[in-house]
């Protein structure tokens, strides 16, 4: 069996198109750094010589267009210079296409061996081979531009900020008929599609400033053709919505002159941006998702409606917790939390009403996420009175692990389920089709109960249909690798066994080298776990066309994995062009220091 991760198993040879100085239009290209024009670098590799094209963080480079000239199917590769200090990055679309697609290669590289994906600098100055996708590139162009956004006012330089890009060459490698059937089958019916994805909405908003549809299609475009099944798309926290609510509140933030970071500005000018145009994501998001083949799940922080500073932006203009400080949580000694309880029904209303509005699109299911700032329940007069009613004792005074407290606490969550689930039926009969619950919970069973979540009254009254457990260590740990160990499952396989529940355990760190996602997602399949879910997966994080991101999206090919492990687990790492001239330098000429 031939290893389809990137392009290194394909049997043709590959033909590397490194004269990049012919993409038009000609008048965007310069032979000096030139604001919003694109360099031309003369470079020599042991093997070949070209011309590469050089933006850098301002230069905001418009989009240029090379002609291929190929017929029939080809895996293309990028050969892209990286940057020691700051992410590169290039936007690449065939002429066919309306949306690119955004290799991000990062400044910083995998370190491989044994350590659990350790993390190193890129030392070596050679071109990184970013391998993108396969296609049909009959009577195709490609093109080239910058992602860049509006800093400052103004249409000068320093107005406009993007990453740098250094692209070098195009590299095609032709398949043959066989090879391209098999890519077209694969995957069809298969149980290959077995992953699921989040992106948090926020991110590439905070990051690039996205104001525009081709912008948040540009999120969804990487999972097209991958084993990815589902995308886990946020729609908000507490009464803030990322989508064009009639109920909540936008997260415009009108009237607040002075954000803690500059990505927490340019967020909610793209929100006004985004109410101004009419324009709401959630659709673009939806749309997208389902024309290249997945679903789409939209996913909520229950626990969202208050922050600590210098994060409460809302305080001044009020919100749901600010407009209901009756509704508040309360601790064992009777003072008010800064969170709103699902103790009261009419907290449980409202975020109800929340999930109806999201259900009211076309996606396939909501999340909860209960990963986010847990508790939603603590001590609240509702609980405690009803615990001193059917116990005769004051839980306040018990030890807060008493097994008849947490028991009694979690009934309010697992009533909060059953609205939901009676909520998402309702939309399910309208539209004709189910809309699935989903949601991400903590690392085990006491920890789960101790923060009101009872999930095995969960899974026995069908109240949830997929379960993530976000991740294996205590307190939602997002640092350490999760589910190394297995067994550490026990609890949720044993709950799921037997359902039609699934199971998704979520894959952390963000950042792993690409054979330690083949490693941790081999140890899992051959415990059981059929499903995988991969918290904040966005263009920026994960899906990025790096070597991580090329492991990544066949993950769910378990053969693949296999028989890699049986010949030893190679290292996957794509291929490095080493660079012997760059300009007028002698790259062979070292100057340390």
């Amino acid at each position: 069996m031939v290893d389809m991760i990137g392009d290194r198993g394909f049997a043709g040879e590959p033909v590397y198109l490194s004269d990049l100085d012919r993409c038009e239009p000609g008048a965007a290209l310069s032979d000096r750094p030139v604001w919003r024009r694109w360099r031309k670098v003369g470079y020599e590799t042991p093997n070949f010589e070209g011309v590469m094209l050089i933006a850098g963080p301002e230069t905001a480079a418009p989009e240029v267009t090379y002609p291929l000239n190929a017929d029939g199917w080809h895996a293309i590769t990028i050969g892209v210079y990286g940057d020691q200090v700051e992410d590169t990055q290039v936007l690449v679309r065939l002429s066919e296409e309306s949306t690119s697609s955004a290799l991000i290669l990062r400044s910083l590289g995998y370190e491989q061996g044994e350590e659990e994906g350790k993390m190193k600098e890129v030392a070596d100055p050679g071109i990184h081979e970013m391998f993108w996708k396969v296609a049909d590139l009959t009577g195709q162009r490609i093109s080239f531009a910058q992602q860049y956004w509006r800093v400052s006012g103004g249409d000068g330089p320093g107005s406009l900020r993007t990453h740098g890009a250094r692209v070098a060459y195009v590299k095609l490698t032709p398949l043959s008929d066989d090879e391209a059937a098999f890519l077209k089958a694969d995957g069809a019916g298969s149980g290959t599609r077995r992953l699921f994805a989040h992106n948090d909405a926020h991110g590439p908003l905070y990051s690039y400033r996205i104001t525009t549809a081709d912008g948040i299609r540009r999120q969804v475009e990487p999972y097209r053709g991958t084993d990815f099944s589902r995308l886990y798309w946020e729609t908000g926290a507490g009464d803030s919505l990322t989508y064009l609510t009639r109920i909540g509140r936008l997260p415009t933030h009108d009237g607040v002159e002075d954000f803690e970071r500059q990505g927490d500005r340019m967020f909610s000018e793209v929100w006004r941006s985004f109410r101004d145009q009419g324009l709401d994501p959630l659709q673009v998001a939806v749309e997208h998702a389902h024309e290249i083949g997945i679903e789409i799940h939209a996913s909520y922080r229950l626990a969202g409606f208050h922050f600590p500073p210098p994060l409460d932006r809302d305080s001044e203009r009020g919100n749901f917790y600010l407009y209901h400080p009756e509704l508040r949580g309360m601790d064992r000694g009777g003072r008010p939390t800064p969170r709103v309880s699902y103790a009261y029904p009419e907290v449980r209303r409202f975020v109800v009403s929340l999930l109806s509005e999201m259900a009211g699109y076309d996606v396939d299911g909501i999340c909860l996420l209960y990963n986010r700032r847990p508790p939603l329940v603590e001590y609240e007069p509702p609980v405690v009175d009803g615990f001193k009613a059917e116990y005769g004792e004051d839980p306040r005074r018990l030890d807060e692990r008493d097994p008849r407290w947490l028991s009694y606490r979690a009934r309010v969550l697992t009533q909060f389920m059953r609205e939901v689930r009676e909520a998402m039926d309702d939309a399910g009969r309208r539209r004709g089709r189910p809309v699935e619950v989903s949601a991400i919970v903590m690392s085990t069973e006491q920890e789960n109960l101790s923060v009101a979540m009872d999930l095995r009254a969960w899974v026995s009254e069908g109240l949830v249909d997929t379960i993530i457990p976000y991740s294996s260590g205590p307190n939602l740990d997002s640092m350490n690798p999760s589910w190394t160990d297995p067994s550490a499952l026990d609890f949720f396989v044993s709950i799921t066994k037997g359902t039609q529940v699934k199971l998704a355990p979520n894959i952390m760190p963000r950042q792993m080298s690409p054979e330690e996602y083949r490693r941790r997602a081999s140890r899992l399949y051959a415990y059981g776990v059929k499903n995988l879910f991969f918290w904040d997966s966005a263009s920026q994080q994960r899906a990025n066309y790096t070597d991580s991101w090329n492991a990544m999206r066949r993950l769910g090919h378990a053969d693949e994995i296999a028989e890699w492990e049986a010949a030893g687990a190679p290292p996957l790492e794509a291929p490095r062009m080493t660079l012997r001239r760059l300009g007028e330098w002698d790259l062979s000429y070292e100057t340390p220091g």
